[in-house]
């Protein structure tokens, strides 16, 4: 006769085995649900922003970003960047060309500006103020477009 025992602690080697057939079994219902949220991610900037800065105060008071760094498995990210890492970022140039192209026009215009900014400042002989100007007003050009492209 089978019995039935209770779980008394959770196996990781089991946890492991299952997840990664959870997440491909789930891909659809992955898909059904970002094409139908009950509310577009975009709804509330205020609030999220809202929601981002508390976020980022805890996790500054509880050390996260510290405590992360010092927890993290330089090994295993050498291992993932060698199997899959190298894979995924040279097809990325292919897969989110779409994404690319949505913003180049406005980044030609930002580095249009930039351009047209440092023209009209005066030149100067190499290692000159001016052209330290000329570098700086570049960099603060392309800086104000920050978030806008």
């Amino acid at each position: 006769m089978a019995t039935i025992t209770p779980t008394q602690n959770v196996n990781p080697t089991t946890m492991a085995a299952n997840w990664g057939k959870g997440v491909s079994a789930n891909a659809q219902k992955w898909l059904n649900k970002y094409l139908n949220p009950r509310r577009l991610f975009n709804a509330d900037p205020a609030g999220a922003q809202a929601s981002w800065v508390a976020g980022v105060q805890e996790a500054q008071a509880t050390n996260r970003f510290q405590n992360g760094l010092a927890n993290a498995d330089v090994a295993a990210a050498a291992n993932n960047a060698q199997q899959y890492g190298v894979n995924n970022y040279a097809t990325s140039g292919t897969s989110k060309a779409y994404k690319f192209a949505a913003k180049t026009n406005n980044l030609a215009s930002a580095i249009n500006s930039a351009v047209n900014a440092t023209n009209a400042t005066p030149r100067g002989a190499a290692g000159s103020q001016a052209n330290i100007t000329r570098m700086t007003t570049f960099a603060q050009t392309m800086h104000s477009f920050k978030g806008k492209i």
